[in-house]
């Protein structure tokens, strides 16, 4: 608790020495995060959560939180602002698609969660869907990347807090790469259960046609 204690009493001077451009990466970054805890779980169909559901989804919001406070910490010596702009535009792409997609799903069925056991009843191709097969997925792991872009030169012993300071880049590498495992695996079990179903011909068309995590396909060529 004396930790805890510590890191609340020196967020206010932490916060002071941020440029502007910083201090608008910190509150994109936690509005984002905080959107993606909360949003999310709380508009998915319960009915088809499986037991990976229930413990992959609480270990993905530790992968937001605990790198946060590092980042936050470590972003007054760690970052230029080059490094700061394009974790800002990575945000930014963040949470236009998550929301485009969001809206983009109003007319459908609620959306279920990572690991589901339900079977695909419809495929959308249109508006984020036309750029990336998985804008959700893209979307969460866009802000991450964005957290150790802006703290991967972050080798700072003199800080405070030495230890949370020095290894910001990595508690944010290691949160990445956790998500990405969870939702690559995600994404297999969920394109295995396209290949099962009546959708089957029609999902295989749409692979090829649109990669799976970047906003690459054939209509950015048109």
């Amino acid at each position: 608790m004396e930790v805890v204690r510590s890191l609340v009493s020196d967020t206010p001077g932490v916060w002071r020495e941020l440029t502007t451009l910083k201090q608008a990466f910190v509150v994109l970054k936690f509005v984002t995060d905080l959107t993606y805890c909360t949003i999310p779980p709380l508009t998915f169909a319960k009915s088809h959560m499986s037991i990976r559901t229930l413990v992959y989804v609480p270990l993905l919001a530790v992968c937001y939180v605990v790198p946060d406070v590092a980042i936050f910490f470590a972003l007054p010596k760690s970052a230029d602002s080059t490094q700061t702009l394009i974790g800002v535009l990575l945000i930014v792409y963040s949470l236009l698609f998550f929301w485009w997609a969001r809206f983009h799903m109003l007319s459908k069925s609620a959306l279920t969660a990572c690991f589901s056991a339900d079977e695909p009843t419809f495929l959308i191709t249109t508006g984020p869907w036309a750029f990336v097969r998985n804008p959700f997925y893209s979307a969460y792991l866009a802000t991450m990347l964005a957290g150790f872009i802006v703290t991967s030169s972050s080798n700072h012993p003199d800080h405070d807090h030495p230890y949370l300071v020095s290894h910001a880049g990595g508690i944010a590498m290691s949160a990445f790469l956790v998500s990405f495992a969870i939702y690559y695996h995600a994404i297999r079990d969920e394109e295995a259960k396209f290949s099962a179903s009546k959708l089957r011909t029609q999902h295989e068309a749409y692979k090829r046609r649109v990669w799976c995590l970047l906003p690459l396909t054939d209509v950015m060529r048109r």
